[in-house]
């Protein structure tokens, strides 16, 4: 994740409830959606649809190549964090996942449930399934996901 001081375009909120408050619709972004995606045409035309790009700090944490850490300064993404209760209920019903995932899996969850339009772009199958089971009326934008892995 890019520092502090080197990402003033990085915003960073640990206030949900707030921050959703602004949100109309929200493009929640895993840390696979950041690697394949890299057209800064494609991040254009969605942000000119309305969307606010999203991801938690611990998806953020999991970034190290330097392509994506530099587009998280690029597009602009904001960060925001849902309730540790709330990342640690869907760890309990899904151990598989990631706290990274978790915290995907929480944060819609947290947005949907206050009327935002949500979408994540991921291609995670495990991530996939537990949106598709925990997180009613998103959509799910899939990136290089292979045939045999599609849930």
């Amino acid at each position: 994740m890019a520092g502090e001081g080197e990402a003033s375009k990085v915003k960073k909120n640990n206030d949900v409830r707030e921050a959703e408050d602004k949100v109309t619709k929200a493009l929640i972004i895993d840390a696979s959606g950041l690697f394949h995606v890299r057209n800064a045409y494609v991040i254009s035309e969605i942000t000119n649809a309305g969307y606010r790009l999203i991801t938690t700090s611990l998806v953020a944490g999991e970034v190290k190549d330097a392509r994506s850490q530099a587009l998280l300064d690029l597009i602009n993404i904001e960060i925001l964090d849902p309730d540790p209760n709330a990342i640690n209920s869907i760890k309990l019903r899904n151990p598989e996942l990631s706290n990274a995932d978790a915290s995907i899996v929480a944060l819609a969850s947290s947005m949907v449930a206050r009327g935002v339009e949500v979408s994540v772009m991921t291609d995670d199958v495990g991530l996939i399934k537990a949106l598709r089971k925990y997180v009613k009326g998103i959509r799910i934008i899939t990136v290089n996901v292979k045939g045999r892995n599609k849930p």
